[in-house]
């Protein structure tokens, strides 16, 4: 869950590594000296004039640093490439910077300062793992592994993941001999393809000789400035033929969370977008929950389970927050340290993580004022999370006019010939792809082994004089929630129960659980009934099965786990690298719950 930022000395005015004993680049020169050493010793500007269009461009970057390479790369790209083309930038950091670091170094650049600028807003935290920052506007992705060297090479699907480029900016052999090692050029050669090039600063005869013994032609060419020489070479081992980035038109089941926030995300890759919703606009009104809590269920054990719930976390708060005010309110969440469970779990996570970046150890005096009501319990706050309005923000993804809604029509048949065919009662429309996002609903047109339903209710409470100065949801056994109406929101049930009528008994429960958290007085307005898709190891159904693609079995956690999943469906369909780790998607795999006899 956390790891070590790098810690620099700016004794000299330029960023110098106190633990590898190196600048990260010449002095003053970063850019000129990616531009030299990178970009042209790759030959970039003139492969990417000659793309095919719609083609998708892979760069395997080893030391992100700064993030200078990838700022000058992302400027070129922009400048040079075809309008119809992707870029994919995959970069390595084992010590990321500090905020503030990457801040001072990025001030010395001011030519680089409007891509700088959204690196900057959206720099992700030191936590272990992949997280994506996208430049829509240069049809760009960048994914930052957040890992050593080997660990994170190891997390990349051979089967399916590739470069076209690598940029090897790791500090000088000597000093960092990991990233120079022969298991480090074995991953590197596993993950090329023919014609894929490098280009590095060093001149090692070691690093020479390593890259040679695995596939590629080096040359030795004048380095930068004052470095004598540099690397740069080719490999012509294996032959495949690159993977095209066509605009599809992709019809989308299920118009929850799952299904708009697939929507929004595909949309701004230039897809044709469809979404189908069985319910009418009144319908969905009425079963839609006025707030749905966000923060991550984390464990100090790395787990599949506890990375996704991490990765998914931090993917979703910023998610919202590009959709913004009234329907998402970023408040931050308290979980209350509430019996000897939690107790053990708080514990721990604090003896991994004490930074006070992702959560804060709060007394009960300290909860309460957070709170805005009587707390008589400590807790972690999460000051980064909050809640949603579901259906508000539903309703402003599908605002947007390069997405399709279909309401009120319930979709019959699936067929599969040259495109998808499908079926309502009265209409029937082709499509390049199907992605089913309808929840429990998911396996009535294929077997989905593994899927349940459970039942949730919720109750609402007339807000009194305490319950309106409740400033953000408190977690225990159950929540209470602030919304935008003038109720709070208890929740919520979760059991095998059939009936869709609200249950005194479920309002009963919810209220129990609400006084655990505080001494609330109820006045029961109403609630809701829905019923969540759910596992047996609390993880979603996401990913291609045959071919449909999945993206179910959320549970309860539905506003958490949602958009990170929507992003890796749609990594999917465009053939881009993956923001989840391999062992992650393999723990997401629709079908694993198969008998394997």
């Amino acid at each position: 869950m956390f790891i070590k930022e790098a810690e620099l000395s700016w004794k000299t005015g330029e960023p110098f590594s106190r633990f590898y004993k190196d600048l990260y680049f010449s002095k003053s020169h970063a850019e000129e000296e990616s531009d030299y050493v990178y970009i042209g010793g790759n030959n970039l500007i003139n492969r990417w004039k000659n793309l095919e269009p719609k083609s998708v461009f892979n760069i395997g970057e080893l030391g992100f640093g700064a993030g200078i390479n990838f700022l000058t790369t992302l400027k070129r790209w922009k400048e040079f490439s075809n309008q119809e083309n992707w870029l994919n930038y995959y970069s390595i950091e084992g010590h990321p910077l500090s905020l503030q670091d990457l801040k001072k170094v990025h001030s010395k650049y001011p030519l680089l300062d409007s891509f700088s600028i959204s690196l900057i807003e959206h720099y992700p935290m030191n936590c272990k793992g992949l997280q994506r920052i996208e430049f829509i506007e240069e049809r760009a992705s960048l994914t930052l592994s957040f890992c050593d060297v080997r660990e994170s090479l190891l997390n990349l699907d051979l089967k399916t993941n590739y470069f076209d480029a690598w940029y090897l900016d790791g500090f000088s052999p000597d000093r960092n001999p990991e990233m120079w090692s022969k298991s480090t050029f074995k991953q590197v050669t596993e993950l090329s393809r023919n014609g894929t090039t490098f280009a590095t600063f060093s001149s090692s005869r070691n690093v020479k000789k390593e890259i040679e013994n695995n596939g590629f032609q080096s040359e030795t060419v004048s380095g930068f400035r004052n470095k004598r020489y540099m690397l740069k070479g080719k490999y012509k081992e294996k032959k495949e033929k690159r993977r095209k980035r066509s605009k599809q038109v992709i019809g989308i089941i299920g118009a929850g969370l799952a299904g708009c926030s697939l929507a929004r995300i595909l949309s701004s890759k230039g897809h044709e977008v469809t979404v189908f919703e069985k319910l009418s606009k009144y319908q969905k009104l009425k079963l839609g929950h006025q707030a749905l809590v966000l923060y991550p269920r984390l464990s100090a054990f790395n787990s599949p389970y506890s990375q996704f719930c991490l990765q998914s976390y931090l993917y979703s708060i910023n998610f919202y927050e590009e959709i913004g005010e009234p329907y998402w309110n970023n408040t931050g969440v308290l979980i209350l340290d509430f019996n000897e469970e939690t107790h053990k779990r708080h514990q721990s996570l604090l003896s991994t993580r004490n930074d006070k970046k992702i959560f804060v150890p709060v007394s009960p005096k300290e909860a309460s004022d957070i709170a805005g009501i009587q707390l008589n319990k400590p807790g972690l706050f999460f000051p980064k999370a909050g809640w949603i309005d579901q259906i508000g923000v539903c309703d402003t993804i599908l605002e947007d006019k390069n997405i399709n809604l279909i309401q009120a029509e319930e979709i019959k048949k699936i067929r599969k010939g040259t495109k998808f065919e499908i079926f309502s009662q009265n209409n029937k429309y082709e499509f390049d792809q199907i992605c089913l996002c309808n929840s429990f609903e998911a396996d009535r047109f294929f077997d989905l082994p593994g899927l349940k339903t459970k039942r949730g209710q919720t109750t609402e409470i007339k807000n009194n004089g305490i319950l309106n100065k409740l400033k953000l949801p408190v977690c225990a056994k159950g929540y209470i929630s602030p919304t935008r109406s003038e109720i709070t929101l208890l929740g919520s049930t979760y059991n095998d129960k059939k009936d869709q009528k609200l249950l005194m008994e479920d309002h009963i429960e919810n209220i129990e659980k609400a006084r655990i958290i505080s001494e609330i007085d109820t006045n029961i307005s109403g609630g809701q009934v829905g019923f969540r898709a759910t596992t047996s190891d609390r993880l979603p159904m996401v990913g291609q099965v045959g071919e449909f693609y999945v993206h179910t079995g959320h549970g309860s956690r539905g506003s958490t786990s949602t958009p990170i999943c929507s992003h890796f469906i749609s990594d999917l369909i465009c053939n881009n690298l993956p923001l989840i780790d391999l062992r992650v998607i393999n723990a997401l795999r629709p079908e694993r719950f198969k008998n394997p006899n």
